[in-house]
């Protein structure tokens, strides 16, 4: 294949096609030998994606998916455990300091007169 093939089978091709090829070098800064490298191995992966081996990658990417939000679900509830925590030991801190408060005030001015 020559370069002018190379090139004006490149040029046929639509904008998104163009940009996975070049992806992995411009295609018309490349030899001939090399395009056609570039074009046969896309071919090849468009090839493998259209047919069952893809199938198994999209499962898989399904089921990592579905374990990350899974971990995010635990996290979440991780996270209100802690925020619930830290809102009891508030209020347990806030009921602490007005029972003394008011003992210490009322002492005080027991002792005045």
């Amino acid at each position: 294949m020559e370069i002018q093939e190379v090139i004006l089978f490149y040029n046929g091709l639509g904008i998104p096609t163009r940009q996975i090829l070049d992806s992995r070098g411009a295609i018309p800064l490349k030899t001939a030998g090399d395009g056609k490298v570039s074009i046969q191995e896309m071919a090849e992966y468009s090839q493998k994606w259209h047919s069952g081996t893809s199938r198994s990658r999209t499962t898989e990417t399904s089921d990592g998916l579905e374990a990350i939000q899974a971990q995010l679900n635990n996290l979440g509830r991780e996270i209100k455990k802690v925020d619930e925590k830290v809102y009891a030991t508030q209020v347990g801190c806030e009921n602490a300091k007005d029972p003394i408060t008011p003992k210490i005030a009322h002492s005080k001015k027991k002792r005045k007169p």
